[in-house]
């Protein structure tokens, strides 16, 4: 009796710290761009779908004020931010031309527009990552704005799929796999471990000591505690595939398409659970963080604001 009890009262507490105590207040829908990619930086958000940029200031988030809009000849793979004016594109085609829109009637700022040829972009400082999808990843130091300081190369004939920047280390996404990359040593970036069990992988962030990666409908943790040895510990099956997802305060964040948007309890990571599901009136494409807002992508139908306390 006395064991049964005590079982039960753990229940009691876990099932207590998984329930939420937040909720989801919307603030604003803004219609008037495409956003099927959404991130947020210094109070700024960037939203894209292939061919455009959209830039808001969100200092009002009841309405958040259009700054600045790029157009690009070529299909947008990515994009980063340096500084308060300086924004690295990455496409496919050398000769890319990214052009500002002049038809915005608003007193916008002015940023510096540099094109990379490559899928996606990590910058730590002012040390930019690019990672191509067949070639693998360079490394450039654009201490100055430029792009033509390359420091080295990476490949072992596998392309990136996603990766993060995090120092020492590289985390990335193949064809195979997870792949960690040791670049203590920039000029001799090195193959740190490997972790060919899991496929379909898309997309990854970073939580402490776990990796959390998207692949298709599946979402799995691996532990990187051993750098050189990652190892899957937990896996979750969600209703839709993920199409992004973000990490704030041990919450994980998920924009499931069509399946809306799910926050995750990964205090625990070997055992996370559902915290609160969220169904907008559109399907969920992309999902940024910063303070108490949630920023939501939804494709052709624009954006949404959520304050969530």
């Amino acid at each position: 009796m006395k064991r049964l009890f005590l079982c039960l009262l753990l229940l009691m507490v876990v099932v207590l710290n998984a329930a939420e105590s937040r909720y989801l207040y919307p603030l604003a829908t803004i219609k008037n761009s495409q956003a099927y990619d959404i991130t947020v930086d210094a109070g700024y958000v960037f939203v894209r779908n292939q061919r455009q940029i959209w830039i808001y200031n969100s200092f009002n988030a009841w309405q958040p004020r259009l700054e600045a809009s790029f157009f690009s000849v070529h299909p947008i793979e990515d994009l980063n931010l340096q500084g308060a004016s300086t924004l690295y594109i990455a496409s496919h085609e050398p000769t890319n031309t990214i052009t500002p829109i002049d038809s915005l009637n608003t007193f916008g700022r002015i940023y510096f527009v540099n094109n990379i040829i490559g899928d996606k972009l990590a910058r730590e400082g002012s040390t930019l990552y690019v990672a191509d999808r067949i070639r693998g990843i360079d490394i450039f130091n654009v201490a100055k704005g430029a792009m033509n300081d390359l420091i080295a190369s990476f490949s072992e004939k596998w392309g990136i799929r996603d990766f993060l920047a995090e120092y020492p280390y590289l985390y990335a996404l193949n064809d195979f796999g997870a792949v960690i990359v040791d670049v203590s040593e920039q000029d001799f970036p090195l193959s740190a471990a490997t972790n060919y069990m899991i496929s379909n992988a898309e997309k990854l962030l970073k939580d402490r000591e776990y990796l959390f990666v998207a692949a298709g409908k599946e979402l799995l943790v691996l532990s990187v505690r051993d750098i050189k040895k990652p190892t899957l510990v937990a896996q979750m099956r969600m209703p839709s595939e993920i199409q992004d997802l973000a990490i704030k305060d041990q919450r994980l964040y998920l924009a499931l398409g069509q399946g809306g948007m799910r926050i995750i309890d990964i205090s625990v990571p070997t055992r996370m659970q559902d915290l609160n599901n969220f169904y907008p009136p559109f399907a969920v494409y992309s999902v940024a963080l910063e303070n108490d807002f949630i920023y939501l992508g939804l494709g052709r139908e624009g954006w949404m604001i959520y304050e969530y306390r």
